[in-house]
């Protein structure tokens, strides 16, 4: 039998998403997001690492900026690699198969931007 890796997660983006391309060319997109939760009446801050592929990398390239409310649904993966000093390290990243937008698009002071239906291409949308 089958084991189950599933993800969800609903945050706020913590910097703009970085967008670049494998040397294949394929985009690949990481995004870091904060969730927060309450123990013993206090809030709890976690940051994730997501990474994103293909058409779900472009758009969240595009408008994952930092501050918008995201709900994530992918795959925990761990990886190891080596740090500038040569450690060995591992890394948990959440493979996103997954993004909504849980917010408007904002403008850099905050306010809630219009966002023309010309400018986003249908097939864009990853849900």
């Amino acid at each position: 039998m089958a084991g189950v890796n599933k993800v969800m997660l609903i945050g706020n983006t913590t910097r703009d998403t970085e967008l670049r391309a494998t040397k294949s060319g394929k985009p690949v997109a990481n995004m870091r997001l904060a969730t927060n939760r309450m123990v013993n009446g206090q809030e709890l801050t976690q940051y994730h690492t997501v990474i994103c592929w293909d058409k779900t990398a472009e758009v969240t390239g595009k408008y994952a900026t930092k501050g918008r409310k995201v709900y994530v649904e992918g795959r925990i993966e761990y990886r190891a690699y080596k740090d500038r000093e040569g450690k060995e390290r591992e890394a948990a990243e959440i493979i996103a198969s997954d993004v909504q937008f849980l917010d408007s698009k904002r403008d850099a002071k905050g306010a809630t931007a219009t966002v023309d239906a010309e400018e986003i291409d249908p097939s864009e949308i990853p849900f």
